[in-house]
């Protein structure tokens, strides 16, 4: 890639006579597009070389680039057809246009300009851009010779600024409005760049300058560039890497944000990309979150749980403050701080929001608009809402109205990973969820804690250190409740569990890695026959949901697991 001059080199052009010249240049490329239809004798001249060259005759379309009138009407059908332009524009024809025309018609030499500037890193394929650049300095250079006076024309100033030729021109331009304090559209107005044909070139010198805004911007503030990053034809336009300017827009904003984005920002990747939650099979997914990576999809998630998590705590207060429950609202802040706790350390990686008609409307009440986050409507439990969080080692389940506190030390149900699901009921979430958890998970731990006000938080901290989560208390209660929790139970002591990979888990990724995508009922055949081993299909059950809470597998829709 050839590279840039230093930005100071780009100031000693006169830019003002450059504009002139590039206002010229335009009015010139206009007039011969234009006027490149008119005629009869061009008309069947330009019919020929196209069914020349769309049907491969090589030899009749040589023919005809021998003449000057041959050259213009291809480089034309360049520009004009995605067909031709695929079929003749390589190097070939390139090298015999030049041997036969070593100093091009001027009308020939506008086109290749105009081009070049409209189709830019499209033409990058076969080293075509790197061509049609040397074959036009070639040319300019070869005509300036030949004129006494050429300082007012526009082949002296890309003569001169031999970078806007070079594909790093837009990054060029875009320091340079920074260099002169102006806004991208002042700078090419400035120098008449705005007036070349719509393409690739004012694309990418757009789309450069909004990514670099997004960069400087202070984080999580609103401005302009957010609304143009929104519009389908700058957010899908190709950048780099097989990436759009979406892609890189929402990099830029998720790693910026680093875990806690302001709503503005939020807003912006929902708008764009929608919510990740979804099957990783869906379009959207694959069009917009797939790009990125998984990292950042995470990241994402994370900010939607606690999303969902103060939309729960909002409806159970309202609700509590609306009826008047006075054993709710005693409850509510001593709840509010535990789950907003459990967020604080990092546990949380993911949510899914559970509500019932009324408390559906009791959200959007509190929101003043409508509920945009997605949620599991429960059947049967108008005012109750219900919270669904995965924090890695363990998972919660959280509800109002008498719902108990469920901390299961494992994924509860993989109901909770299909993102189809639209509904649930009290008797899947109390009996067929546990049921579920105790097949997948034989050896696993369960605990549901009623809500009493004086044990509640022991018998949830107690369970959970017991299964080897270290936890901070200070972050699960307000200052004075944890002093008098800590002067009445004392801090408690965290039990060690070191789990050292079994040998199961590890015939199992061999089996994987090879056999993808199995059954677990083939996967026990398979630790038979080719590692001896004899393993229930419970056990393997098991180990194969631990290792998918872990992210280290996946179950598509027909049971069959894959390494993540």
């Amino acid at each position: 890639m050839l590279h840039l001059p230093p930005i100071p080199e780009l100031a000693q052009f006169n830019w003002e006579r450059m504009s002139q010249q590039w206002s010229s240049l335009t009015l010139q490329t206009k007039k011969i597009a234009d006027g490149a239809g008119q005629g009869e004798e061009f008309k069947v001249l330009e019919q020929q070389v196209n069914r020349y060259v769309m049907y491969d005759q090589k030899e009749k379309l040589k023919q005809i680039l021998i003449k000057r009138k041959g050259v213009r009407v291809l480089t034309q059908l360049w520009i004009d057809k995605e067909d031709v332009r695929k079929n003749s524009l390589n190097e070939q024809t390139i090298d015999y246009i030049q041997a036969k025309h070593p100093k091009l018609g001027m009308s020939s030499l506008m086109n290749l300009i105009s081009l070049v500037y409209r189709y830019f890193d499209a033409l990058v394929d076969g080293n075509i851009f790197n061509r049609l650049t040397q074959w036009l300095n070639q040319q300019i250079e070869q005509r300036l010779k030949d004129r006494k006076n050429s300082s007012d024309t526009i082949l002296s100033v890309l003569n001169q600024a031999k970078w806007l030729l070079d594909l790093t021109a837009p990054k060029a331009l875009v320091n340079l409005a920074k260099q002169n304090h102006l806004d991208l559209n002042e700078q090419l107005k400035k120098l008449r760049l705005n007036e070349l044909p719509q393409g690739r070139f004012l694309d990418i010198c757009h789309a450069q300058y909004y990514l670099d805004t997004l960069r400087e911007i202070p984080v999580g503030e609103q401005h302009d560039v957010l609304h143009e990053l929104l519009k389908q034809d700058v957010a899908t336009m190709p950048f780099e890497e097989g990436k759009r300017i979406g892609h890189i827009a929402l990099e830029i904003i998720i790693d910026r944000s680093a875990g806690a984005p302001s709503e503005i920002w939020q807003n912006f990747v929902l708008n764009l990309a929608g919510d990740p939650r979804i099957a990783n099979t869906a379009t959207n997914y694959r069009l917009w979150w797939k790009p990125i990576g998984e990292n950042r999809v995470k990241a994402v998630t994370s900010w939607l749980a606690k999303e969902d998590l103060r939309l729960f705590l909002g409806a159970i207060e309202e609700y509590a403050n609306y009826t008047g429950d006075e054993a709710l609202n005693r409850m509510f802040p001593a709840r509010k701080r535990f789950l907003e706790g459990l967020y604080e350390h990092g546990f949380v990686r993911n949510a899914r929001l559970m509500l019932g008609n009324q408390a559906e409307h009791t959200v959007k009440r509190v929101l003043g608009k409508s509920l945009t986050t997605s949620y599991i409507n429960l059947r049967g439990m108008t005012q109750t809402s219900i919270i669904y969080l995965d924090c890695g080692d363990f998972h919660i389940i959280e509800g109002s109205h008498n719902f108990k506190l469920w901390i299961y030390m494992g994924l509860p149900s993989n109901k909770l990973n299909d993102y189809s699901l639209s509904e649930l009921n009290h008797f899947a979430l109390t009996n067929s969820f546990p049921q579920e958890y105790k097949k997948n998970y034989p050896k696993g731990e369960l605990m549901p804690i009623q809500h009493s006000p004086t044990s509640w938080q022991k018998n949830a901290i107690d369970f959970l250190t017991q299964n080897g989560i270290e936890l901070d208390l200070e972050k699960l209660f307000y200052k004075d409740e944890y002093r008098r929790y800590v002067n009445r139970y004392g801090l408690p002591v965290v039990r060690k569990i070191v789990e050292e990979k079994s040998l199961l888990e590890i015939n199992l990724l061999n089996a994987l890695e090879v056999y993808q995508p199995i059954t677990a009922k083939e996967l026990v055949k398979v630790l038979n026959s080719e590692f001896n081993m004899k393993a229930d299909r419970s056990t393997v059950n098991s180990k194969l949901y631990s290792m998918l809470s872990e992210n280290r597998v996946t179950r598509d829709d027909r049971l069959c697991w894959e390494l993540a």
